[in-house]
């Protein structure tokens, strides 16, 4: 089934941002926007092959699951390192986020990730692992003291 951009808006934004917490939450989804669960399926899986939509998933509050500890490290990786130095990174379960940015100025690291652990310990532990496995030794850790604000992309009614 073949949508119009703005039906495929109108369809994300049917998708809640509590995400119905049963066995079929697909089910209940299709049910509120007046369709076949099938169907949204469907429509999704459609739009994910077509570059439209990367996934859908959970934002977990890691500090309601015990993971108390956080914070982010700058990576000093070559150019031509980034892809395979990022996936391994990336492949850890405690990395939230990975990705890359431009240097700028005085500003040499290029490898962003989010650490999340249960302690200070686990932590540095972590970081120390991650550089032994990437060789990369080259990293400033930035420590989250407070958090303000933690939401996922949303559409909203235009």
């Amino acid at each position: 089934m073949k949508l119009s951009l703005v039906d495929e808006k109108e369809i994300l934004k049917k998708i809640p941002s509590d995400f119905p917490l049963v066995e079929r939450p697909y089910g209940i989804i299709a049910e509120n926007a007046g369709m076949e669960e099938k169907d949204l399926i469907g429509i999704l899986r459609q739009m994910r092959e077509d570059g439209k939509l990367r996934r859908i998933a959970a934002i977990l509050n890691h500090r309601k699951v015990s993971y108390l500890y956080n914070g982010m490290v700058v990576w000093k990786v070559k150019e031509e390192e980034v892809e395979e130095k990022g996936k391994i990174m990336a492949s850890y379960p405690e990395v939230s986020h990975c990705y890359e940015r431009e240097k700028s100025g005085f500003w040499d690291y290029n490898l962003y990730t989010m650490i999340h652990t249960k302690n200070e310990r686990e932590f540095f532990e972590k970081v120390k692992e991650i550089s032994e496995k990437t060789g990369i030794k080259e990293y400033r850790v930035f420590l989250s003291k407070r958090e303000f604000k933690k939401t996922g992309l949303s559409l909203k009614n235009e």
